[in-house]
């Protein structure tokens, strides 16, 4: 008779991971309080636009390719992947004799190491060869990181076998990602090209590990890809697959609470008065919601204390909007670096304060994607880190919107907001009410030194044997790539620990 697996929340990882299970002869139901697939890679329409929610960005194709293959399955079957070039445009003001002025610069950036190269040099002196040994080092580390992130660990002790921690040695764990940097390069914007994706990792480049200058090697050696039809089609292609497994997926169910006996979760009840049994039980909901307002305190692995100390990724000051003519000097991907980014992460993460001068992220996919906006308009996505746990009355988020929309007109270089159709902002109370993110973080911890690999929760419970996390929530990091790969470690942690559970 084959066990029954439950799992909460309809997040890609939560889609794969049902695949994994479904494939090893489990019975399994995925129940989703939202109307829509997919979590925060969920897409919308509206007035003839499409938006994708939350991710935008196709990275590490190597471990896409990897899951599919896995599962008997050739990803180039559901997935139109195009290659991206450039890759993404890069804005920020320009400097000179080490003063800021006012006038916006940019720069395409490409996945072509030589040309980049060059252009480095033309920016710096002798920074072109010192940008191919940093790739060459970070192509290294990549290689090495990847196998760290492919295993499950159960405690810190787990890096001190021999092979693990020689290893481990040449990932630059013991400094920061700011001054690993630093070393090879000495312009501040090709200082935050190269770290920038801290951002996406929800953490300042002074607290987080260099191990990350792994994505550089992502960003140049790899590139940036788009699956026609938005990011939402990886949902999409794996709903296809799982249907034919057998999975079954309820919409609208929202998680109220959980019956415990014998250290077990034996039922999930939900608000519509649904009551379901369960063998296993697999979280693909914010962690942290679940243990602190599902589960009763003597059965939380990770209680509110242990939250309290810890970092947590910012939120994010969302624009969605559609635009009713061409933007031409904007790119599909387009980023913004403002000057200070002392002042602005103190901001975000110290003072708890919107960054006066935000760097925001821009994607524009109907740059890529006719079917995205209509004939001649524009699909455009604004994305500001801004601190998590605070409240932002209305005045505030209007104040804040036109600040924001100006600078993206810097970026364009005209006029945008007349010329808006339709517009929604989505920010820190958005992301408490539709994925009931922990203080409406949109990306949860942040990866600070001591919140990486065994520091970061595990995918199981340590109080409920039959209780286990998928996610951004647990190893090995966030992002969609890596939450692919948490899928292929929580179904190889269900196989090994189910047996000595369910005694």
């Amino acid at each position: 008779m084959k066990k029954t697996v439950s799992i909460v929340g309809w997040g890609i990882w939560g889609l794969a991971s049902a695949i994994l299970l479904a494939k090893e002869w489990y019975e399994v139901s995925v129940y989703e309080k939202n109307e829509c697939l997919g979590g925060r890679a969920s897409v919308f329409q509206e007035k003839w636009y499409t938006f994708d929610m939350g991710p935008s960005r196709y990275l590490m194709p190597d471990l896409f390719e990897e899951f599919f293959q896995s599962i008997g399955e050739d990803i180039h079957q559901y997935l139109d992947l195009k290659k991206l070039s450039p890759s993404y445009k890069v804005f920020y003001p320009e400097e000179k004799s080490g003063k800021t002025k006012g006038d916006m610069k940019s720069m395409d950036v490409y996945a072509d190491i030589d040309r980049m190269a060059k252009t480095f040099e033309t920016m710096e002196p002798w920074s072109g060869e010192k940008f191919k040994k940093f790739l060459r080092s970070s192509a290294k580390q990549y290689k090495i990181g990847m196998e760290f992130a492919k295993r499950n660990y159960d405690s810190i002790f787990d890096f001190f076998r021999l092979d693990i921690a020689r290893k481990g040695l040449q990932l630059n764990v013991f400094t920061t990602i700011d001054t690993y940097v630093a070393r090879f390069f000495s312009t501040r914007i090709l200082q935050k090209i190269m770290q920038y994706t801290t951002v996406f990792l929800g953490t300042a480049p002074s607290q987080t590990p260099a191990l990350y200058n792994i994505m550089s090697h992502v960003d140049f050696a790899m590139g940036v890809r788009y699956p026609s039809g938005w990011l939402h089609m990886i949902a999409k292609a794996l709903e296809k697959i799982w249907l034919k497994y057998g999975v079954k997926y309820f919409l609208d169910h929202e998680l109220a609470s959980v019956d415990i006996h014998d250290k077990k979760i034996s039922s999930l009840r939900f608000k519509n008065d649904k009551k379901v049994a369960s063998d296993i039980v697999l979280i693909n909901a914010d962690q942290a919601w679940f243990e602190t307002s599902i589960v009763p305190q003597a059965y939380q692995t990770y209680t509110k204390p242990y939250r309290d100390k810890k970092t947590f990724a910012p939120s994010g000051f969302i624009l969605y909007a559609g635009i009713n003519k061409k933007l031409p000097n904007l790119q599909h991907h387009n980023l913004y670096f403002n000057d200070d980014w002392k002042k602005s992460f103190g901001d975000i993460f110290q003072r708890k304060l919107l960054p006066e001068d935000p760097s925001i992220y821009v994607s524009m996919i109907s740059k890529t994607d006719p079917k995205s906006a209509p004939e001649g308009k524009e699909n455009i996505f604004v994305l500001v880190p801004i601190p998590n746990s605070i409240q932002i009355s209305a005045e505030k988020k209007e104040e804040y919107r036109q600040k924001v929309w100006k600078k993206v007109e810097e970026m364009a270089g005209e006029k945008i907001t007349e010329h808006i159709e339709y517009e929604q902002v989505f920010e820190v109370e958005d992301f408490i009410k539709r994925y009931n993110a922990y203080g409406g973080t949109a990306l949860w911890l942040a990866h600070t030194m001591m919140q990486t690999a065994s520091f970061r929760p595990n995918n199981y419970s340590k109080k409920i044997n039959n209780l286990f996390y998928v996610g951004h929530n647990t190893n090995p990091w966030i992002g969609v790539p890596m939450v692919i790969v948490s899928a292929m470690l929580v179904n190889e942690r269900i196989k090994r620990k189910w047996y000595s559970a369910s005694k």
